[in-house]
């Protein structure tokens, strides 16, 4: 099996769980938001940064952990 399907279907498997964590944790965060009360330009609003606010935490943790897995292979590195 070539590199890039093995690839593909580790980062596909990977999505299939973080998406079973997104519906259950985040699921609820969402839907607690108090958008009800809001006009709908607001309510737009409010879920766009909302989501948005989530993606660049996400970003910002995947970059850090990437950036941590790098620096362990380089420790057996002359």
């Amino acid at each position: 099996m070539s590199v890039l399907l093995i690839t593909i279907l580790t980062g596909f498997g990977l999505g299939i769980v973080g998406n079973i964590h997104c519906v259950a944790m985040c699921g609820p965060l969402a839907l607690s938001l108090p958008t009800h009360k809001l006009n709908k330009f607001n309510k737009l609003a409010a879920v766009v940064f909302y989501n948005l606010g989530r993606t660049i935490s996400y970003t910002f943790l995947g970059i850090l952990f990437g950036l941590i897995g790098k620096s362990f292979s380089k420790i057996g590195r002359a």
